[in-house]
């Protein structure tokens, strides 16, 4: 792989190129399988539900209040900053809400 360039293996991670080998995913599973027999308890503790998140619609709404300001102080750098409060702001406006029928939420 990349050695001494960290961007290189962050690409690798980021797209998927860090898998398990066949000897690694098996060794996970013995590890894993290991800790369940001595502690039943751990499956429990770890099977637990996803946290459950309030939407924010204030803090969105400041967010995007405040986007026309950032754009006019401060140009194309301001822009860019407004684009991405406009994502986080619509991000802690609709977090946390029931997903339609069919569909199953990653973790």
């Amino acid at each position: 792989m990349a050695r001494g360039r960290p961007w290189k293996i962050l690409l690798h991670v980021l797209w998927g190129g860090a898998v398990l080998s066949s000897y690694e995913r098996r060794r996970f599973n013995e590890i894993v399988s290991g800790l369940l027999s001595e502690d039943p308890g751990f499956g429990i503790r770890n099977d637990a539900p996803p946290k459950i998140v309030r939407p924010r619609p204030l803090a969105a709404l400041l967010l995007w209040l405040s986007m026309p300001f950032m754009v006019a102080m401060g140009g194309w750098t301001g822009l860019l900053v407004a684009v991405a409060a406009g994502v986080y702001g619509a991000h802690l406006r609709f977090r946390g809400r029931p997903l339609p029928p069919g569909q199953a939420r990653s973790r």
